[in-house]
């Protein structure tokens, strides 16, 4: 990066600040990447229900809570179990099918999804992530939630340069303020409150096996909320953590039910911040002193799954102590350490500046750029691959997709935040065993990285999933992400390992046929259809491309570090079929199934996503990315299927076509106020969209190494980027 930056990056991503009012649907968060809350239009989660507000009903015990979707406290260490012992043991549901190297075992579901049998929706259930709390305005004398004619003239503003949601409203006539930011390291959650008749309470949920839910509120036998001072001891069956409560007085008003109040003057009882209370639930409770609120909510975990827990990038220290009427340092000091981060990570980090055109369709992918930038960073930048989507809601019970890793992560690389990436790379390491074992069973030497796990690393029982196979050299080529963008990060045996196995287990994967190598069965595209001929596909295209490639790419981590063997993997890539039909064009298969026109385009990918090798000339790309465009269903496809056709069209040179791709007016490619693209009802943000878009732009921006710049860019938009580091570019043909 230029040591005088030419963009000038506070107007960049300031003139795309979120600007919202009660008429908004989108929600807005702010997190660090291992922590998330999505609040309301009152910068608290008074109305999960959604932004019409509807509210009026007390608040203990959590009753008349509305459906939570959105509205969340999610942590990626945050995960819960039913208790009590599955149905079948999760090996029970392992099924045998003919592979080339003989009888493999998978994680089958013979019945689907809507027949999964009681053991495997057991293991499909467990572990489901929860929402850990809920913070919520209530009247100070009733203690109940406002009404939905009470909120008025709500509007709200999230300054992105330091990472602060500032809302304002109206409650019963009286202006109110609410400031909302998380600590860029810690748990921590600081609030910074001016509302006139309105105190602070918290509720907490139990779990829940819903597929899009985070909480469950009927169930309040299930789990306990204990406050000991300023601590709020929580525990649900086989998850435990503490809620510390830091610039107010706490009193326990119900089961699960703590309000929040100011603290008293000084020398009066409790001044010294240490005194919790609690009252029998159902009895009156007196209001604390009035005037502003300044708290912090930070959660500590105990009891978690040990892989899910974060590890700290930056020195962490200890929040200032609340003492006394109206402190306000430790909310005021989150509140800095998050300003400073994000003017730090807006500064040092990637810039693309499409504003020297009056085109709208540039300030829009502008406004997508810098809003996935910030959604990613809060959402999606843990020791874990996040789930679709991140710490904003559940989906998939709050489990990650492996597939999805590439489309989450392989942007940080591209856009000068490589730590975030190697962070979650680390993950690998920590699940080599268990995809060594998975690879074993499955006739193979490596590790085989499943598609759909939690933080057990027990792969959920599914009749794709599991026999998906573009999981298996992501990890392969974010590394070599990660390599171009620092080659120093890069230099860490543990990565070179990870590397290593996943391309052992791809070369067993092969399937011999004649002096040639294909792929399958069992089998399923990434398309992820033909789901009932998984024991039988076989030569997906995509899928030969990118082995083909990753092979190659495996091999030069060989080379680099000296390996006898090296050489080896690119003589096995050379055999490998061409993805082209035997007329030349480029389908979902190499020679069948017939093409289905639906769900992803994903043969796109082996020109694209996958750089040229030579197996596939551009003018057989060229003509498959038209076909698409002229006839698919566009309303089956997915977030991250328009940033794919955009990287073909750049690899091609095509600029206006990447851009129409990129923005095309799908239901499925809509970005929302706050930089979201809801899917379909209970899917209401896609992360794998939004990586998507910045992978897109990387491209076509900055290109590929040794390639022109803004390929995928019109000439006319003047276009200018800082610290994107290019994609690889193409392969000498073999």
């Amino acid at each position: 990066m230029s040591a005088r930056p030419q963009i000038d990056r506070r107007a960049l991503v300031s003139r795309h600040d979120p600007l919202l009012t009660g008429k908004d649907d989108a929600i807005l968060s702010v997190g660090n990447g291992s922590i998330a809350v999505g609040v309301d239009r009152t910068g608290t989660q008074t109305f999960p229900g959604g932004q019409g507000f509807s509210g009026g009903t007390a608040l203990a015990d959590g009753q008349g809570l509305g459906a939570e979707t959105r509205i969340n406290t999610l942590a990626e260490w945050g995960w819960h179990t039913m208790p009590g012992d599955p149905p079948e043991t999760w090996e029970s549901l392992l099924r045998p099918y003919a592979s080339p190297r003989g009888t493999a075992s998978y994680m089958d579901l013979p019945g689907g999804t809507e027949d999964p049998g009681p053991g495997a929706a057991w293991f499909r259930e467990n572990p489901h992530k929860v929402s850990l709390l809920r913070f919520a305005l209530v009247n100070r004398t009733s203690g109940e939630i406002p009404s939905a004619a009470e909120i008025t003239d709500a509007a709200q503003h999230l300054e992105l340069w330091s990472g602060t949601i500032r809302s304002r409203f109206r409650y019963r006539g009286r202006a109110c303020t609410v400031t909302t930011s998380a600590d860029p390291e810690r748990a921590a959650i600081a609030l910074e409150l001016d509302t006139p008749g309105l105190e602070l309470a918290l509720t907490f949920p139990y779990g829940t096996t819903d597929w899009d839910r985070a909480a469950s509120w009927d169930r309040p036998a299930a789990h306990t909320t204990r406050v000991e001072a300023d601590r709020v001891r929580r525990r649900m069956d086989d998850l435990s953590y503490d809620v510390v409560v830091r610039g107010a007085a706490t009193e326990q008003t119900g089961t699960h039910e703590v309000r929040l109040r100011r603290p008293p003057a000084a020398g009066a009882p409790g001044s010294d911040g240490t005194q919790g209370s609690s009252r029998t639930p159902g009895t009156s409770s007196t209001p604390g002193p009035s005037g502003p609120l300044a708290v912090v909510l930070e959660l500590i975990p105990h009891e978690v799954p040990p892989l899910s827990m974060p590890v700290p990038s930056l020195p962490v220290p200890s929040l200032p102590a609340e003492r006394g009427r109206g402190s306000s340092s430790a909310a005021a000091s989150v509140r800095e350490r998050s300003s400073r981060f994000w003017a730090a990570h807006w500064e040092s980090t990637g810039a693309l500046d499409l504003s020297r055109t009056d085109d709208p369709r540039a300030h829009e992918l502008e406004r997508r750029a810098v809003l996935s930038r910030y959604i990613q960073r809060v959402h999606a930048a843990g020791t874990l691959p996040p789930a679709e989507t991140g710490l904003l809601s559940n989906s998939w019970r709050g489990k990650f997709h492996l597939e999805m890793h590439w489309w989450h992560a392989a942007h940080f690389a591209l856009w000068g935040d490589g730590a975030s990436l190697r962070r979650s790379l680390g993950f690998y390491t920590s699940a080599l065993p268990v995809a060594r074992e998975t690879a074993r069973r499955q006739g193979c030497r490596g590790a085989r990285w499943p598609k759909q796990v939690g933080p057990d690393l027990q792969e959920s029982p599914s009749d794709i999933g599991p026999f998906l196979l573009w999981q298996q050299p992501h990890p392969i080529h974010l590394a070599e992400l990660l390599h171009r963008a620092d080659p120093v990060a890069a230099t860490d045996p543990a990565l070179a390992e990870i590397v290593e196995q996943s391309a052992l287990c791809l070369v067993d994967l092969l399937r011999p046929d004649g002096d040639r190598f294909g792929l399958g069965g069992p089998l399923i595209g990434a398309q992820e259809r033909h789901v009932t001929d998984r024991a039988h596909l076989q030569d997906p295209a995509f899928e030969l491309a990118y082995v083909a490639w990753a092979l190659r790419i495996a091999d030069d981590w060989r080379r680099r570090r000296g390996a006898r063997d090296a050489g080896e993997l690119t003589t096995i890539a050379r055999r490998i079929h061409s993805p082209l039909r035997a007329d030349g064009v480029l389908s979902t298969f190499r020679e069948s199934p017939s093409m289905v026109r639906s769900d992803h385009p994903s043969h796109l990918l082996s020109y694209g996503m996958v750089p040229p090798t030579g197996t596939i000339p551009a003018a057989s790309a060229s003509a498959a990315l038209d076909d698409a465009l002229e006839d698919w269903d566009w309303d089956s496809t997915w977030g991250w299927d328009y940033p794919a056709l955009a990287m073909t069209a750049a690899r091609l040179g095509r600029p206006r076509t990447a851009v129409d791709a990129l923005l095309m007016p799908t239901v499925k490619n809509r970005c929302d106020a706050a930089g979201h693209f809801p899917q379909r009802p209970g899917l209401p943000a896609y992360l794998p969209a939004n990586g998507g878009t910045l992978i897109a732009l990387a491209l076509m921006a900055a290109g590929w190494a040794d390639g022109p710049n803004a390929p995928g860019l019109p000439t006319a938009w003047g276009a200018r980027h800082e610290g994107l580091t290019p994609l690889p570019g193409p392969m000498a043909s073999i």
